[in-house]
């Protein structure tokens, strides 16, 4: 038996599907991009209703959760994505983003890992993987991602920040400074910049360049004073 041939109805359908998908998933970057996530979820879980085989939907839809601090159900998106495309390297990075944000730090690096093997220049994946590692308190593996971040992106102002952070924990206080150094140059008002470059100064025992440094992160935010005693 020979297959139903489709009449014309039918390919105007798979047109206005194919039409329809598209509209909702530009309209869904549109939201995203000005800051209406809730919005841009509406238009991704129509898109997805046209197309549940989409993994770039879910993927953008999984953003939008992160936006909103919804890391458990952007979790869930990008389980879906990866389920997909099982080589999709931004699906892991970002799960892995995910599982950091809730504290869960070995996940987050069992995705990282995968990431960084999907595509060895991600350097939010290293990124991410030496926050992880951070805070896992294995400070010197950090260095070494924030280095790989850093190499790849030199004005990474927070991976510069986070090495930085690395180094006092490990009282390599003038490493630290220099860091903090580039924070500044690259975000001259980044009061906690100099609230933590004030903490290496003290133990270098420069506490007039300490005193500055406080004075300087209270003056651009005075509701996030740095005890320095």
């Amino acid at each position: 038996m020979s297959p139903r041939k489709k009449n014309p109805s039918d390919f105007e359908q798979e047109y206005r599907d194919f039409y329809d998908y598209d509209l909702f998933v530009s309209q869904g970057a549109s939201y995203y991009n000005v800051g209406q996530y809730q919005r841009a979820i509406e238009d991704y879980d129509k898109a997805i209703e046209l197309d549940p085989n989409n993994d770039r939907t879910y993927q953008q839809r999984g953003d939008c959760y992160v936006e909103l601090g919804q890391y458990q159900r952007a979790i869930e998106d990008y389980d879906k994505a990866i389920e997909l495309d099982p080589n999709n390297a931004i699906g892991y990075q970002s799960r892995g983003y995910c599982y950091d944000k809730l504290g869960q730090y070995q996940r987050a690096i069992g995705d990282l890992d995968k990431a960084i093997e999907l595509d060895p220049n991600d350097v939010s994946a290293y990124g991410h993987r030496g926050y992880s590692y951070q805070r896992l308190g294995q400070y010197q593996r950090a260095i070494e991602d924030l280095d790989k971040a850093i190499e790849l992106d030199p004005n990474d102002a927070r991976a510069c920040g986070f090495r930085g952070y690395s180094y006092y924990k490990l009282h390599q206080y003038q490493r630290a400074i220099e860091d903090y150094d580039k924070v500044i140059e690259l975000d001259p008002n980044d009061a906690r910049a100099y609230g933590l470059r004030s903490f290496s100064y003290k133990n270098l025992g420069q506490d007039q360049r300490a005193i500055e440094d406080y004075d300087k992160a209270i003056e651009l935010d005075p509701n996030n004073a740095i005890d320095l005693q």
